[in-house]
């Protein structure tokens, strides 16, 4: 974004500052600038070649005088979020630019940390352990009007910072943490992150749960681990296991109620957090999910994976029990079995593919969809029907 700022002059001005927020000896205020880009990338229904841009500047200051922060060239740096910690033990602003800084009120002097340095034109902020100790959303910032939003950040103790480093609120400690250096990768046995979301935050409030991912040439396929991250003492490690022994399919599986299923935490004789799998003797049973396109508005569909064909049979036995009406339009074909019925006056499609081994419900009608499927996956879960499920990758 940066780029396409600066790719023309910048016309425009900028107005005084306003809205100003005031916590103890610190303030920050913001003024806005307009600067014309190339619509190259955004929405431009106008079809103008050239669009305005706006973006607040933060302005902070400490007993009154001006707060410069520089950039690690010695520029002056342009803060585009700025919000006050109101949690921390005393005066304290986390301050996004170039780099991330924390600013604080030490004894009667202003005090400046970097957090994380070299930031681009995309940010992140999740607390861990706002829901019920347990990592809540991200949140994103980009150099745009941020001057509507809150100037206070709140919401838990231990806030990951553009998931390279974890503040400490309440003590206003900061632990960066690698993941992506090359001794880092070697200490994981070549196990990678897959994305940034985090999994899960330990009970001890001291490691971090991402899921990892490797490339076995040999067996031509990927292999997965959980990464633990001791952010205190900046070290990781691995944690592999079966996909097929815990309903693991794909990266969007691995959610905070998956992972408390099949891992578990105990603590060494140091009392440092140890992450293992969970040794189940028989493991819980196979059930289904939710599934929807990507895009805002787009329908549910429950889904079933992996399956074996003859889960089309289970499921139509238990749908005539529970609804003995129906009278499904049955089709198969190589590799396909489909049926269409109708439940209350509403039409349901189930298809049953051996290409993808699924097992797919859809219906306009969300609301019974929704009890139908969580009917079925209430048998599921009790044992039922276990029979008709396979292995997606067997070993």
């Amino acid at each position: 974004m940066a780029t396409w700022t600066s790719f023309l002059a910048l016309l425009g001005c900028s107005s005084t500052a306003q809205n100003q927020t005031v916590r103890g000896p610190m303030s920050i205020s913001y003024s806005l600038e307009r600067d014309y880009r190339l619509n190259l990338f955004t929405n431009n229904s106008s079809g103008n070649l050239i669009g305005t841009h706006t973006t607040s500047y933060f302005n902070i200051n400490y007993q009154g005088k001006p707060v410069v922060l520089t950039s690690k060239e010695g520029k002056k740096a342009q803060i585009w979020e700025a919000r006050f910690l109101t949690d921390a033990p005393k005066t304290a602003i986390l301050a996004t630019s170039n780099s991330i800084f924390l600013i604080t009120d030490d004894a009667g002097q202003v005090h400046t940390s970097t957090v994380v340095g070299d930031v681009g034109d995309l940010c992140t902020y999740q607390w861990l352990d706002s829901e019920h100790g347990q990592p809540g959303r991200a949140q994103s910032s980009t150099p745009t009007d941020n001057s509507g939003a809150s100037r206070f950040l709140s919401g838990g103790r231990f806030l990951l910072v553009d998931e390279r480093s974890v503040l400490d609120v309440h003590t206003l400690a900061i632990y960066p943490f690698d993941l992506i250096s090359e001794g880092s990768i070697k200490r994981t046995d070549g196990f990678v992150r897959v994305s940034t979301r985090l999994v899960s935050f330990s009970p001890g409030k001291t490691q971090l749960v991402f899921l990892g991912t490797r490339y076995n040439n040999q067996r031509n396929r990927s292999e997965y681990a959980m990464l633990g991250v001791d952010f205190v003492k900046n070290q990781v490690y691995a944690v592999p296991f079966r996909p097929s022994d815990m309903q693991f399919i794909w990266a969007e599986d691995a959610t905070s109620d998956w992972f408390a299923t099949y891992f578990d935490w105990t603590t060494d004789s140091g009392g440092k957090e140890i992450l293992s799998v969970h040794p189940y003797t028989q493991h819980p049973p196979w059930h289904g999910r939710w599934a929807q396109d990507p895009g805002e508005g787009q329908p549910i569909r429950y889904e079933l994976k992996p399956v074996l064909p003859g889960m089309f049979d289970h499921f139509m036995s238990w749908a005539k029990k529970q609804y003995p009406a129906i009278e499904p339009r049955v089709e198969r074909s190589e590799g396909m079995i489909s049926a269409v019925f109708t439940i209350n006056g509403s039409v349901f499609n189930l298809y049953v593919r051996d290409d993808y081994k699924s097992l797919s419900l859809q219906s306009t009608d969300q609301t019974l969809l929704r009890t139908i499927g969580d009917q079925f996956d209430g048998e599921l879960r009790k044992g039922r029907f276990q029979e008709g499920f396979s292995e997606m990758d067997p070993d």
